[in-house]
């Protein structure tokens, strides 16, 4: 199946909205050495919404900035993520805070849940780089989940996979968005719930590196769920 399938149908929807303007931009610097897609414009996406997170602190971290670079290295090589990084750089420098909203809703308008959940994963790796994830990083994420229609569940979910709040137990409810009193049919159902929204093979024309992200999230589900079961036996 094509990148199109997973991205969406029309080409060239990024030329419109506050995205198309960030776009051109740099295409009138001749910053793009090859012709800008469907595919290109999500990742320059990605590299919108990384910014305005690792601002939302205050500081840009050299440890943040190398999260994003090492990404894109590993998923396009050094001369196309040199190519990416070098507007990273001219990003945060700039705010593009106000033009958030905007940038999710055209996003939203044009790939899946489960590409949506993925941001969300990257994005709290992007906070996580520090060893420390900022309140107001959080609120920002936040925000981008709700404007991506992320529910509390699904933001929850993947935020305890990085963010430990309570005991351990706590941790595995949470990750598969029940409580302790739900019942043994329930976990379970909860359990394939989960596992179908998370499995690497939901996402259709991603990277390597995005479906590794899946991957991970997939066997921390499974795990949630096999721990809950062992301390109910």
């Amino acid at each position: 199946m094509s990148n199109g399938k997973w991205i969406g149908a029309a080409a060239g929807w990024f030329f419109a909205g506050p995205i198309g303007g960030i776009i051109g931009y740099y295409l009138g610097k001749n910053v793009f050495a090859s012709k800008v897609d469907n595919k290109t414009a999500f990742e320059i996406s990605l590299l919108i919404l990384s910014s305005v997170v690792i601002k939302a602190d205050g500081k840009v971290l050299k440890s943040e900035l190398e999260y994003v670079k090492k990404f894109f290295t590993n998923t396009f090589g050094t001369t196309k993520s040199n190519e990416y990084f070098r507007m990273f750089n001219n990003l945060n420098k700039q705010d593009y805070s106000s033009k958030l909203r905007q940038v999710c809703l055209q996003l939203n308008s044009h790939i899946n849940h489960s590409s949506r959940l993925e941001i969300i994963h990257f994005l709290f790796g992007v906070s996580a780089a520090d060893n420390e994830i900022h309140p107001n990083e959080v609120e920002q994420i936040k925000r981008i989940a709700t404007y991506m229609n992320i529910n509390s569940y699904d933001f929850e979910s993947i935020q305890s996979m990085f963010l430990s709040k309570g005991s351990n137990s706590e941790k595995w409810y949470t990750i598969l968005g029940i409580t302790k009193d739900a019942t043994d049919t329930e976990v379970k159902k909860a359990y394939r719930k989960m596992a179908v929204k998370y499995h690497p093979d939901k996402l259709i024309g991603v990277s390597d590196d995005i479906k590794n992200l899946a991957e991970e999230k997939f066997l921390v589900v499974k795990e949630s769920y096999e721990q809950i079961m062992k301390s109910r036996n």
